[in-house]
């Protein structure tokens, strides 16, 4: 019986290494994803600088089309961004999980204590990582609408008030 019950728990361990592995997969995507976009936010965003620099080509009371141009692109990077960054932070979620159910089920094949419940409590630390991570896309959200609400500002300012 305890046979069967231990090739039953490494059989699922390793369906939970192969989820793991394809989550850190997914993971990785959402990441490259979501630094693609930024960086291709910021070039976009500094062409547009660049193009408003040249006063010669524009003058102040053409302030709107930069203006909305880069407000459109602001929004449509966002809306993008925000889904990247949050379809990440929800894989990264249960790739923590799933870890920890991992960890838990080798504990059990270990020791094959029966009071051990199902479903690992998040730990002290999980908890820590989640909360970092939150703060981290909140700090970097704040951060590039900051940098939105600049070049919205460059928009006018360069172009009727110059440099």
């Amino acid at each position: 019986m305890d046979l069967d019950i231990e090739a039953l728990h490494k059989s699922h361990k390793q369906y939970l290494t192969l989820i793991n592995e394809i989550q850190l997969k997914r993971t990785r995507h959402e990441e490259a994803k979501a630094a693609t976009l930024t960086v291709g936010y910021v070039i976009s965003q500094g062409a547009i600088l660049i193009s408003i620099s040249n006063r010669s080509a524009l003058q102040c009371y053409d302030w709107f089309v930069p203006f909305s141009l880069s407000l459109l692109l602001g929004i449509v990077y966002f809306v993008t961004f925000w889904e990247a960054v949050n379809r990440w932070y929800h894989l990264q979620y249960n790739l923590d999980l799933n870890c920890l159910d991992e960890e838990a089920l080798l504990v059990r094949i270990r020791r094959h204590p029966p009071e051990l419940p199902d479903q690992p409590p998040l730990e002290a630390e999980a908890t820590v990582r989640l909360t970092r991570r939150m703060s981290f896309i909140g700090v970097l959200i704040v951060a590039l609408m900051g940098f939105q609400g600049v070049m919205l500002y460059a928009c006018r300012s360069f172009l009727c008030h110059g440099f």
